[in-house]
């Protein structure tokens, strides 16, 4: 029998890499050819050849739904698609069960498929001098969701206010929403959504570890009024006190600057005097 195989992980790294070593060791077990494309950031991919994908007998994909593959080109071939993971505990009969399972892959499965499994993400960053990590950190964000096959708008708090703005329907249509920042943010639109935190810095260095861990960590946000009404005492409480340390020391600035004035006065007092003799 001949197979193509596909694999692929939301990192692009180690998992595609081992699934596609063990999935090779359990075809030659079976006595089966296999040609694998392994998707990896480490190096370019070398795609199946149109040859290839004609001579397979069953097209085998292990890889995360939300991960874009190109299918079209397998319209009309047996194809068996499943998690990366899946393959992991038990290679051979994985791939003995995909084969067995497989079924002709249609040109309206291929539309339905790329339309219900993209998924998509709303961000927001935003740091205390709003420059640059707020900007930075959104085009990393916006770089690797692309690249593993997301959908994602990024709200940006800069220094010049906020830009690309999230509109309530992108963020009702939304699977996950990103909060890098390291400045409060008003969540109360986000009330319900799987929602998770980092900040500005993590998004920029380890964007690829931080998608996944949202992906993986990301919970439900409840947003209350309590919360609200906490972050405006503390804010309230703080400018209080900023300003009961001004009122006491407005006294003691008029009096030095008072005193400054006399002294000058007593100077030059003391010169015309002097002049004068």
């Amino acid at each position: 029998m001949k197979i193509s195989i596909v694999t692929a992980c939301p990192s692009g790294i180690a998992t595609s890499l081992i699934a596609a070593g063990l999935l090779e060791k359990a075809a030659d077990e079976l006595k089966w050819q296999a040609n694998i494309e392994r998707h990896t950031s480490l190096k370019p991919t070398n795609m199946l050849t149109q040859l290839q994908i004609e001579q397979a007998d069953c097209i085998v994909i292990a890889a995360n739904e939300n991960l874009a593959i190109d299918e079209q080109r397998f319209v009309g071939k047996r194809v068996f698609r499943a998690d990366v993971a899946a393959c992991m505990e038990n290679p051979t009969a994985w791939l003995q069960k995909a084969v067995e399972q497989a079924s002709e892959l249609t040109v309206e499965s291929v539309a339905t498929q790329a339309i219900s499994t993209k998924k998509k993400i709303v961000a927001i960053t935003a740091c205390p001098t709003g420059v640059a990590h707020t900007f930075m950190a959104a085009e990393a964000l916006e770089t690797e969701a692309k690249r593993q096959g997301y959908e994602i708008k990024v709200e940006t708090r800069g220094s010049v206010g906020a830009k690309n703005q999230l509109k309530a329907e992108e963020i009702e249509a939304a699977d996950l929403v990103i909060i890098a920042a390291d400045i409060d943010v008003d969540l109360s639109r986000f009330n319900g959504k799987a929602l998770y935190k980092t900040s500005t810095g993590l998004a920029l260095k380890k964007t690829t570890q931080e998608i996944e861990k949202a992906f993986e960590q990301a919970t439900p946000y409840t947003h209350t009024v309590k919360e609200n009404s906490e972050k405006k005492e503390e804010k309230a409480g703080v400018y209080k006190h900023l300003m009961t340390g001004v009122s006491y020391m407005l006294p003691l600035v008029v009096a030095g600057g008072a005193c400054l004035l006399r002294c000058r006065l007593f100077l030059v007092s003391r010169h015309l005097k002097s002049r004068a003799h």
